[in-house]
């Protein structure tokens, strides 16, 4: 059976691909007029620029006149008073999540992940309408990290890169969250068969002794993988010693970076609730020789840090609105929101509790300035998909509380885009604004040099030289 389709219909779905960004007019090329650059490695914006693309390359950068001149069909973009930077890095999202529940069917309490399908195909359209081209899954049940990292490959998600761990190493239960080891070969087979399975990443998790974490490293790298740690029994400077590549999460947690007579205290309040979150700051001295230890190794082993600030701020101001009723929760899955309510991070916080933590958090950004100083490489990462941490617009929250450590609006730029290339290995290929170079980019309507709250005001997200409207994107599908 034949059906004839009317020239404009055809003109009509063409343009409707393209704007989707599922359609590129035979490679030809798109060109952004007019547009101010900004140079995520030096901070500098060059203003009135024309950049050329072809097909899903940087092919040109050039000043803006009219003497410039493109073939027909190339598809124009007028950046006239626009902001140009290159598309964002995530380095720490989860899909493979859901609700946490008890297991009690053999008479003994186990706590696991009840993964919602959906969630995958979700997030990471949310994170492509607000940027982020390029994201890190460090963690989470391996056939889906894997699955949905082939899908983006293959066209059958629509998203960011995606780089992936597999399932956590541990020595706890946590059914489709965490790969329980006991023994060291424990380790070694559990990261071969992630190996196997396509991971880029080996996660490793905090009651893993110093000796365990070392295991797991020397398998990794043995096999070519990065290594990430969420440590608490092991010491960040154990940790660098031991060759760990990437620290997740802010709060060290270990008690060896104390002073020497807070440390039975704060050991002892670890086990009843997550108040040691900012027990810990109000413990430790950031001017102590265990403190200034720790940098000066993290440094020399080259160590970077992804602080997931917006996770630990939505829990020491729990008992604001600014999360729980986050109008982009609209985004989640409703029962996740719900589940949320009940199962967080705050559960059993008092008043004093958070009040507490509120004065806590002038330290946490000390802390996180301070390694910045020291050199310490910081990416940008959220956690998201943990309670009230929304794909996306996280990330632009996450910025704001970077900058609001002090560190400068251009650094942090570079921290959102350039240093979490270079913690995924692709800064030879996206991460800046170059000739040669991937074509991520991120079309902003407002400068976020001058306020890195700009980010939010995004025009167009491009991708691989693929265009996307964000408010397409971000459309709730459920």
């Amino acid at each position: 059976m034949h059906y004839l389709i009317k020239p404009i219909s055809i003109f009509f779905i063409a343009a409707m691909l393209l704007f989707n960004g599922l359609f590129t007019a035979n490679g030809q090329d798109l060109v952004i007029k007019n547009i101010n650059i900004i140079d995520v490695e030096t901070g500098i914006l060059s203003e009135n620029m024309d950049i050329v693309v072809n097909k899903s390359m940087i092919q040109s950068i050039s000043q803006s006149n009219n003497e410039n001149t493109y073939q027909e069909g190339t598809r124009i973009i007028d950046g006239t008073g626009k902001y140009l930077t290159p598309g964002f890095i995530d380095t720490h999202i989860h899909i493979a999540m859901g609700t946490v529940g008890v297991d009690m069917s053999d008479g003994s309490p186990k706590v696991e992940m009840n993964i919602f399908d959906e969630v995958p195909d979700l997030s990471l359209r949310k994170l492509l309408a607000n940027g982020v081209t390029t994201a890190r899954d460090p963690g989470g049940k391996t056939e889906v990290t894997t699955t949905a990292k082939k899908q983006l490959q293959n066209g059958k998600l629509i998203g960011p890169e995606l780089f992936v761990a597999g399932t956590i190493i541990d020595t706890t239960y946590f059914k489709n969250l965490v790969a329980q080891v006991k023994t060291d070969e424990d380790i070694r087979r559990t990261i071969k068969k992630q190996h196997q399975k396509g991971v880029d990443y080996i996660k490793m998790y905090t009651s893993l002794s110093p000796d365990q974490l070392e295991v797991g490293i020397n398998e990794a790298h043995k096999l070519g993988l990065g290594t990430i740690a969420h440590l608490e029994n092991t010491s960040w400077t154990e940790a660098a010693r031991r060759g760990i590549d990437n620290i997740v999460h802010i709060i060290p947690g270990s008690e060896q970076l104390l002073p020497i007579q807070h440390r039975e205290e704060f050991t002892k309040s670890k086990p009843f609730g997550t108040q040691w979150y900012y027990r810990w700051f109000e413990y430790v001295d950031l001017n102590s020789s265990e403190i200034s230890e720790m940098m000066r190794t993290l440094k020399e082993h080259s160590v970077s840090v992804d602080p997931t600030l917006v996770l630990f701020h939505s829990v020491f101001f729990g008992n604001k609105e600014i999360y729980q009723q986050n109008p982009a929760l609209k985004y989640v899955p409703s029962a996740m929101v719900e589940h949320w309510s009940i199962f967080n991070f705050n559960f059993g916080w008092s008043n004093e509790d958070y009040q507490r933590a509120n004065a806590a958090w002038n330290k946490v950004e000390s802390f996180t300035r301070q390694l910045h100083e020291n050199g310490i490489m910081l990416t940008a990462g959220t956690d998201t998909n943990n309670p009230f941490i929304v794909p996306g617009e996280s990330f632009h929250r996450e910025l704001k509380l970077l900058a609001d450590t002090g560190i400068s609006n251009s650094d942090v730029l570079k921290i959102a885009t350039l240093n979490g290339a270079k913690l995924l290995g692709i800064d030879h290929r996206t991460g800046t604004i170059r000739e040669g170079k991937e074509a991520d980019l991120v079309i902003l309507n407002r400068n976020p040099l001058d306020d890195i709250s700009n980010t939010r005001h995004l025009d167009l997200v491009i991708m691989n030289g693929q265009i996307y409207n964000p408010e397409d994107l971000i459309e709730s599908r459920y």
